[in-house]
């Protein structure tokens, strides 16, 4: 039996595994050389986030989403003109493998892993460090809502929902969580808002 969620140490959830598996933490990357292997939609949008945050962000990849190259034209990270390379983790604090090469994700995640570096996998959850959290802000609140990476577009609607609730008064966040906890398991699309 589970216990009742009456205090910030237990909640309900979809899944055991998921809060048994990982802590929610505010990270503080000040000045942590970053490095984003992939330069597509994720991997742009995951650097930005870390650039914001303060920290040093390298982006290996041949090519660049439009995001990725206004990052890189705007300074707010270092971008290597190439594929990745074993190596590329050398004296870095974090890692994220965004590529659309599962194989290479593995790579960077097992050069991660030697060096003692966390890693976050785009395309693999299961064998992240840590999650990218989509995130609410509302004044000095931040509100961080995650699937555990399983359902990144679950949480991407719950943000978007609370977003719009903020904003108008509404209550479609609760009627969607709601919706979600009723839901089928992952596989089967829970409702609209």
């Amino acid at each position: 039996m589970r216990p009742a969620c009456n205090d910030e140490r237990t909640s309900p959830s979809r899944g055991e595994g998921m809060s048994a598996e990982r802590i929610p933490i505010w990270l503080k990357p000040r000045g942590l050389r970053c490095v984003v292997v992939g330069g597509g939609r994720v991997g742009a949008r995951r650097a930005e986030r870390l650039a914001r945050a303060g920290a040093k962000v390298t982006l290996v990849s041949p090519k660049l989403s439009p995001l990725a190259a206004d990052l890189v034209r705007r300074g707010l990270v270092t971008w290597i003109d190439r594929a990745y390379q074993p190596g590329d983790l050398a004296e870095c604090a974090l890692a994220v493998a965004a590529t659309d090469d599962p194989q290479v994700n593995r790579a960077v995640r097992l050069e991660a892993e030697a060096r003692g570096v966390w890693c976050n996998r785009a395309d693999d959850a299961g064998d992240s460090d840590f999650d990218f959290a989509s995130v609410v802000y509302a004044g000095d609140i931040a509100i961080a809502i995650s699937t555990g990476g399983t359902r990144p577009d679950v949480a991407k609607r719950l943000r978007q929902a609370l977003e719009q609730d903020l904003a108008t008064g509404g209550n479609a966040f609760i009627r969607l969580l709601r919706q979600w906890a009723e839901a089928p398991p992952a596989g089967e699309r829970p409702p609209e808002p």
